[in-house]
């Protein structure tokens, strides 16, 4: 939480520096924005993330799913889009003529929801991001229409994971995962157990509600870096943008090394993929639909002010 109250700090600086950089000129307001170079605005906005893929967040997580002829099916699907939020600054340079650069500093929030087979995630992450755009200027009277490209990277600062497992939570004493990573098939509906558990991660398996950092724990990437493209529409000095990002980055990598936490037990497995006897899937990537509105001050030539 410290971390969120220093950089809303930093942006609050920031703010009030640019609005007292130089004097105003009254007139200037109604001037149009094409004729600016250098733009700073402040922007903030709502996030729609969700994973590429849930296939093997079982397995990541220490369990796997089979059906009842032994076959791994595991998770199908995350629900669709966890809210979020953006907000931070925006630099705009004009290249020229109707193209732009544009670039920031903002704090973004992303993430996913699992409610599937026994189990409910709940993941939020927070980055600090830097985008970098090229943006077309279509303009239609004092109407600007907007076609954008580019790439960020940002760094995790914060985030939390609620991970709930509601295995054999209406049986009395409560029953425990198996620990075992074959499912138990007898034949017998009412005493046939289809999941997989792995020891390793769920450890005295009284493993049913936990509450954790979301980048704390090893495999899981606290830099992030992809592509984004994105239109919008531009007045005055507002700019309203949906745009979309795709996380080149891993969320999870499903690849990292967890040996050492197998020799400690004296078992010889890299990681839960290999404590199954599954394939190692591909690494979920984060994904976002954004909308933004950004509020641009008055250009340098007059000074910075609302």
């Amino acid at each position: 939480m410290k971390k969120r109250y220093i950089l809303f700090l930093v942006f609050t600086c920031l703010v009030l520096f640019s609005l007292n950089a130089q004097r105003y000129n009254r007139n200037s307001i109604k001037k149009a924005n094409t004729k600016e170079q250098i733009r700073i605005g402040l922007t903030a906005g709502l996030n729609l993330g969700d994973l590429t893929s849930a296939t093997g967040l079982d397995i990541w997580n220490g369990l796997a799913y089979y059906d009842i002829e032994g076959n791994y099916i595991g998770f199908t699907d995350t629900k669709p889009f966890k809210k979020g939020f953006s907000f931070g600054v925006t630099f705009q340079y004009n290249l020229s003529g109707y193209w732009w650069a544009q670039s920031g500093l903002l704090f973004a929030t992303k993430g996913y929801k699992l409610e599937t087979q026994d189990i409910d995630i709940d993941a939020t992450t927070g980055y600090v991001q830097v985008p970098i755009e090229i943006m077309y200027k279509f303009p239609v009277k004092k109407t600007n229409f907007i076609v954008s490209a580019g790439l960020f990277a940002g760094i995790g600062v914060y985030g939390f994971t609620d991970y709930e497992d509601h295995y054999g939570e209406n049986a009395s004493p409560r029953l425990n995962h198996p620990f075992s990573p074959d499912p138990l098939i007898t034949g017998i509906e009412e005493s046939t157990n289809l999941i997989g558990c792995d020891i390793t991660v769920h450890g005295a398996n009284d493993y049913w509600k936990d509450k954790d950092d979301t980048f704390a724990s090893d495999g899981t990437w606290i830099f992030d870096g992809g592509v984004k493209v994105g239109v919008g529409v531009e007045w005055w000095r507002l700019q309203f943008m949906i745009n979309y990002q795709y996380s080149l980055t891993p969320l999870y990598d499903y690849g990292y090394d967890y040996t050492s936490r197998y020799e400690v037990r004296d078992l010889n497995y890299k990681n839960s993929f290999d404590y199954f006897g599954l394939g190692t899937m591909s690494s979920p990537r984060q994904h976002v639909f954004s909308f933004t509105l950004t509020y641009f001050f008055d250009n340098w030539n007059h000074g910075i002010r609302l």
